[in-house]
């Protein structure tokens, strides 16, 4: 994976003479990155230059007065490496070292002082990484809390995570799918604790080598894996919105790597939402529809992982991990309805709905690299997803004004189970040793299978009598196959251009048996999605990046959209789901730039246009009797056109600050419908921490998104705010840890308005957001400094979710 440009140290600007080189691990003839090259004094032994080494091991270091110096290597993991009596002569000259050799070292990190901090902020080649082990406010939180604070995404107080305006986005966790993802992205993130966040990547461009789906890009949230040796650690935390308990374990001796983690967790949070509905006739009011909801929403969740992985030799690695976790969820609700009309009616129902969730996810991956060159490698790999779902509620329902006769009853039970098989094999030539000019090729193939079976019944007149109602029982088995092939050639010039070009092509099937609506339904396409990347880097340390970037995506629907089942769980307003819907297409076009300062300031600043034809919308029309319905259709076509502005600074050493800006111009146009809908947006967040005496430190955080456009209205901005304070105890390896999420408000309201032929809407919606949590960790155990390999994995980036 690309590295982030070199960052050169604060020397004087008079130097003109450079040092150049290339940093190689000595026993895998492997680039060393972010290796720290030091130039000394020899007679005062102090640092008058340095920098640090680029992804393909070369360093510059630049501006050196003509003199004798000394040149100290050094990265965790490596014996230091010195160079004596480096002479510089006269102004403009270039000492070339070549290429350096550096050795395994197997001292622990006690022994290792680290002088040089990861930023809170990388901006890497194709990607920008948020390094979440770096913000304390997160400790105690989830993934939820940790995406609030990575540049370019927005996370509404419903849990809906959007990627520069939009939700077309892939989550991976560890560069694959996992199957917690597969039923609610939104309470998938909850189950996941924040301390075991190392970082968060968001790919707004994926390459060829990326699959298709997810129109506005990936996001792949990469947990901690620790270095030889063993440690472990345990962490709790107490709030009043939710508890968590947890711990992991790391083994690596020699050849043997074993990790693992596990714990649980409770939640507890309330809300509601009020709507007011005008049924228009002939654009005339013909009724109105007023609800008033309120719930409370109980959870509990345990969570678990292992992962072994074993070094064949120095070229071959093997490995196995498994994934698992389970939650279960009790929310009890009340809905008053009240419609004016020719047949008035009022009734308020009682709403108990309990849901149980088990996932599990097995990979097996096996990794050879080749003595030819470091960079050519072949994988395969496999992997098992599983997910089985088990929900039920019953209501009664009461007239209004509400007396002790429950006129109707209702219950349901349903059962779903999700698997999914994929193969996989990617292969990476370089076709060039010296020169970097790189093939990538690969072929995947996904198999998915998913059946659900629900059962309702009813009772009449508030009897016991149950009787099962066939009308609205859904039974359906879906099957999709997925092959999808790539090929992808990237090369850098002598000039630092980069290019980067490639192409994949998908073929897709589905078979689907709706059973209780005897519908079926078989679907073929194929598609081929072009990927083209031109880079320049500019200054001397490459500190300066120019990007453009065009690619083709595809979204295809997910049984979420596809199910033709008619929910009537609130019979004003019933939902369903269309199995005829197409895929979504999206072109993008991408301008960045990029630039770092001596002093740690990074700016990431980006310009883009994105366009998806048959986009996927939810459509609301009311009928003569004033009830709503909501399915999906192709009948749009979306664009948004916007700038994204990323910085961070280090005003002093004991102070970082970052922020982020974005503006957007959204038009969503559906010529089925006669409708367009467009305005301006914007968000921006700000993130500032202080390092105090006596190991404290203050970290405050906040963010803002203006209101946003839907297809038939719009709903208002929302925002957020923390402050977090940290003690830590370095003798005894313990961390405390105080977040005030949102404390001088309990609530957040969003206002939503529907304005259409058929019927006009007022509606809000709240859920509590103040929260107080008080975080342990407490660590054990002692790392060796010991290399490293990237371990392979499957990543799905494929189905758009409700």
């Amino acid at each position: 994976m690309p590295s982030t440009p070199p960052i050169q140290a604060n020397i004087k600007a008079s130097l003109k003479a450079k040092i150049t080189g290339t940093v190689m691990d000595a026993s895998q003839n492997k680039p060393v990155e972010f290796a720290t090259v030091a130039l000394l004094n020899p007679n005062t032994e102090k640092i008058v230059g340095g920098t640090t080494t680029g992804d393909n091991g070369q360093f510059v270091i630049s501006g050196v007065d003509a003199g004798s110096y000394r040149v100290v290597i050094s990265f965790i993991g490596y014996e230091n490496k010195t160079i004596n009596n480096v002479t510089v002569g006269q102004e403009g000259t270039e000492v070339a070292l070549g290429i350096v050799q550096m050795q395994t070292d197997s001292r622990t990190l006690n022994e290792v002082v680290v002088t040089a901090e990861k930023p809170l902020v990388e901006d890497k080649d194709d990607r920008i990484v948020y390094n979440a082990d770096k913000d304390l406010t997160n400790t105690g939180g989830t993934a939820v809390d940790v995406l609030k604070k990575v540049p370019l995404l927005t996370v509404d107080p419903d849990g809906t995570v959007t990627l520069k305006g939009s939700s077309s986005i892939k989550v991976l966790i560890n560069n694959k799918p996992s199957s917690i993802m597969a039923r609610s992205l939104s309470e998938a993130l909850q189950m996941i604790p924040a301390e075991l966040i190392k970082s968060v990547e968001v790919i707004t461009a994926p390459s060829a080598k990326y699959d298709s789906e997810g129109t506005a890009g990936v996001i792949n949230i990469i947990t901690k894996n620790q270095l030889q040796g063993l440690t472990g650690g345990l962490n709790a935390s107490v709030g009043s919105r939710r508890n968590n308990l947890g711990g992991n374990f790391n083994l690596k001796r020699d050849k043997l790597s074993v990790t693992a983690y596990g714990g649980g967790n409770n939640s507890n949070y309330f809300g509601g939402s009020e709507s007011f509905r005008q049924n228009l006739r002939g654009g005339q009011v013909a009724s109105t529809i007023e609800q008033i909801n309120a719930y409370k929403n109980k959870g509990q969740a345990g969570f678990g992982s292992v992962s072994i992985d074993y070094d064949l030799d120095t070229l071959n690695r093997i490995g196995i991990d498994a994934n698992f976790g389970g939650e279960g969820r009790t929310t009890n609700s009340t809905r008053d309805t009240r419609v004016t009309s020719d047949d008035p009616q009022d009734f308020r129902r009682y709403n108990n709905t309990r849901n149980r969730n088990r996932n599990m996810d097995v990979n097996f991956n096996y990794t050879k690299t080749f003595k030819r060159s470091s960079e050519q490698e072949y994988t395969f790999l496999a992997q098992y997803n599983r997910n089985n779902n088990h929900s039920n509620y019953s209501l009664n329902q009461f007239p209004l004004p509400e007396s002790e006769v429950i006129d109707y009853r209702e219950r349901n039970n349903n059962d779903n189970q999700q698997n999914e098989f994929t193969l996989q094999t990617d292969l990476t030539y370089p076709l060039s040793t010296v020169k970097r000019r790189i093939l990538e090729v690969g072929t995947k193939a996904i198999l998915r299978d998913v059946g659900s079976e629900y059962r309702l019944e009813n009772a009449r007149d508030g009897s016991l009598d149950f009787q099962e109602d066939p009308r609205r029982a859904n039974t359906f088995d879906y099957q999709q196959w997925v092959w999808s092939s790539y090929a992808s050639f990237r090369m850098r010039t002598s000039k630092r251009w980069g290019f980067s070009l490639g192409g994949r092509l998908e073929m897709t099937n589905i078979n689907a048996n709706f059973i209780s609506t005897s519908t079926k339904f078989n679907d073929r396409y194929q598609n081929f999605l072009p990927n083209i990347t031109v880079m320049k880097r500019f200054g001397s340390g490459e500190e300066r990046r120019l990007k453009i970037n065009y690619s083709q995506r595809i979204q295809r629907p997910s049984i979420f959209y596809l199910n033709p089942y008619v929910n009537y769980s609130d019979p004003k307003n019933i939902q369903s789901g269309n199995p005829y819907l197409d895929p979504e297409l999206a072109h993008s076009v991408e301008l960045t730039y990029s630039t770092f300062s001596k002093k740690g300031t990074s700016i990431n600043a980006m310009i883009f246009g994105r366009q998806t034809n048959n986009a996927i919308e939810r459509v609301t029309t009311v009928d003569t009797s004033g009830v709503s319905s909501s399915t999906y259709r192709n009948i749009a076509q979306n664009a948004t056109y916007g700038l994204n502005l990323f910085g961070s600074a280090r005003p002093v050493k004991q102070w970082n600050i970052s922020g982020s800006f974005g503006l957007n111009y959204n038009i969503l146009n559906s010529t089925a419908l006669q409708v367009k809908n467009e305005n301006w947006s914007y968000r921006f967040n700000l993130n500032t921490w202080v390092q105090l005496p006596n190991n404290f430190s203050v970290q405050a955080n906040g963010s803002y998104n203006s209101r946003r456009i839907l297809l038939q209205g719009q709903s208002s901005g929302f925002y957020y705010y923390g402050f977090s304070g940290r003690k830590e105890f370095k003798k005894q390896k313990v961390t405390l840890t105080a977040n005030f999420e949102n404390p001088f408000r309990r609530d957040n309201t969003i206002e939503t308005l529907m304005r259409t032929a058929t019927f006009i809407s007022d509606g809000s919606s709240y859920n509590v957001i103040r929260n107080i949590r008080l975080s342990v960790n407490w660590r054990f155990g002692k790392m060796n400094a010991g290399q490293n390999r990237e371990k392979k994995k499957i990543s799905n980036d494929d189905g758009k979710r409700g």
